[in-house]
């Protein structure tokens, strides 16, 4: 078994085949990295001067003469293979020995669960949780499950089957949310690189990056045809005019009820529907008061949610997603991911990816509204095997973890806990 440096290309048309890939490991994802203080090696596995497996390594210089590597969603190797992932293990620290590595982080894209948060259980693979123990075996330390987002990448994923997915069969209460948006003078829109700064106003709040590294992943992914940036407008005018129409409905049924009332004062129900009737008239007035100040001010529509999406091999997959919490009263989360479901399924892709979901599923979880919203898509959730570090030198490994090197590095203190 031989470890060599390829080139991209190489690496490429290896990745793009196997049973494993991500567009985390392709030269796409490398060289948008290596803008950001790492360098992207490629390295080929061969066997008998046959390529068997392959991988990008983001490699980073972490204290004087130390560096690790840090392989997104895993090398692209037959984990299962046990003796040939042996041999492949021993090459990779011999290979990287020599350039000065401490360790290698993987994060495999290897189904270790398929997680049911409804029903608060899960379905664990045999064959993954004896895979954790060779993993040990072959000097791959398994990290600390996190519950929440505090590694790389998430374990948890909520990943739906487009040829399934019909809006008869959503949750009613999702489906009386939609009805409920039609009016609302929403549209979706296909934004480029030059709407980056008005989304990155969108999603700023969730992760430490700069506008200039949504730009850049636009621009590398789109000169490959792999991405996608989805907006939500609103349109005032329309909005208005709709808003008007219910006015004028809740007007009428308002009208009716007062006679009523009048006729019965102390009849409990017909109180209950003119405060309820009274309320609805009230908030549609308010929201005519707001339109109107807009409008006047000059301001016909904004931009409210956007969605950046990574695409390939067919599948989508929600790469960051947000929307302006001073318009919640639209749901234009629950438009952005409806459209979005729709248009894939309508383009015959096969999966639609909506990002990391939480591990706890209890009532206590300070996540539990961004789970109960991607799990009211009807998904499955998979969880991952987890990180595991590539120990290369244990000496220098365990000198990064006394110096607290590796915790400045990697821990994560989670994502804000959004509003849907």
């Amino acid at each position: 078994m031989q470890i060599k440096e390829i080139d991209k290309e190489t690496f490429d048309n290896f990745a793009i085949n196997h049973i494993l890939n991500s567009f985390y490991q392709t030269s796409t994802y490398g060289t948008l990295m290596s803008k950001y203080g790492y360098r992207d090696l490629y390295i080929g596995v061969y066997k008998e001067e046959k390529l068997i497996g392959a991988s990008l390594i983001l490699t980073k210089s972490i204290s004087l003469n130390v560096k690790y590597g840090y392989a997104p969603r895993g090398f692209l190797i037959d984990y299962y293979n046990t003796k040939e992932f042996s041999e492949i293990s021993k090459s990779l620290k011999k290979f990287f020995s020599k350039k000065g590595f401490a360790f290698i982080k993987i994060n495999p894209i290897i189904t270790y669960s398929e997680a049911f948060p409804k029903e608060n259980k899960k379905e664990i693979s045999e064959d993954a949780s004896n895979l954790i123990g060779i993993l040990g075996k072959n000097s791959y330390k398994k990290l600390k499950d996190n519950l929440y987002f505090e590694s790389i990448l998430p374990k948890y994923n909520p990943i739906i089957n487009l040829n399934n997915f019909e809006f008869d069969k959503l949750d009613k209460k999702i489906q009386n949310k939609l009805n409920r948006i039609n009016n609302k003078g929403l549209s979706l829109i296909k934004g480029d690189i030059y709407n980056i700064n008005t989304f990155y106003e969108l999603v700023k709040r969730k992760e430490d990056l700069s506008s200039d590294f949504y730009k850049n992943l636009y621009k590398l992914f789109d000169e490959k045809k792999m991405v996608d940036l989805y907006l939500v407008e609103v349109d005032y005018h329309e909005y208005l005019k709709n808003l008007q129409v219910d006015h004028n409905t809740e007007l009428t049924i308002n009208e009716k009820i007062n006679k009523v009332f009048q006729l019965d004062p102390n009849n409990k129900g017909i109180y209950t529907e003119k405060m309820s009737s009274d309320k609805k008239l009230y908030e549609i007035n308010r929201e005519i008061s707001e339109l109107n100040n807009k409008i006047q001010n000059g301001i016909y529509k904004e931009i409210i949610a956007g969605a950046l999406i990574i695409k390939q091999n067919k599948i989508a997959s929600i790469y960051i997603s947000g929307f302006n919490k001073d318009y919640n009263r639209l749901q234009p989360n629950y438009y952005l991911h409806y459209m979005l479901l729709d248009r894939y399924k309508k383009e015959e892709y096969k999966f639609f990816d909506l990002n990391g979901i939480t591990g706890d599923f209890t009532k206590t979880n300070p996540y539990k509204g961004l789970n109960e919203f991607k799990m009211a898509w009807n998904p499955r959730v998979f969880e991952y095997i987890g990180e595991f570090d590539l120990l290369i030198n244990q000496t220098k490994y365990s000198l990064l973890w006394s110096t607290k090197a590796l915790h400045k590095e990697f821990e994560k203190q989670g994502l804000k806990v959004p509003t849907n």
